[in-house]
């Protein structure tokens, strides 16, 4: 089990790009009222400076997050059963891949 847990971990190092990425969109974006407002009266109001980052998160979300996912496969489903291992460990540690991303996000919580 200590296995699985330390290698979820350094999983989750990684992990913190497309996590980053969805928050910043979340936050930015999707509950920032742009897709849930009426009919906004220019292009500028939907997007103002924030379009092409947008995109540059979108895209690194899809990318890095894809990577990450298939990274998760290999470490938590391929690997032990190529071992003839048990997966319940493994795929118990799974939660913790979000681990570091919410640690880096409380030191700067705490540093700003």
């Amino acid at each position: 089990m200590r296995v699985a847990c330390w290698a979820n971990l350094l999983v989750g190092v990684p992990a913190v790009i497309p996590l980053h990425s969805a928050w910043w969109l979340a936050d930015h974006y999707w509950l920032a009222g742009a897709s849930f407002d009426t009919e906004p009266s220019t292009i500028v109001e939907v997007c103002g400076a924030d379009c092409d980052q947008t995109g540059l998160a979108t895209l690194v979300l899809a990318v890095v997050g894809g990577l990450v996912l298939l990274m998760v496969l290999v470490v938590d489903v391929l690997i032990p059963l190529h071992r003839d291992e048990p997966l319940a460990p493994w795929l118990k540690a799974t939660a913790l891949v979000p681990v570091p991303y919410i640690l880096l996000q409380a030191a700067r919580a705490l540093l700003t």
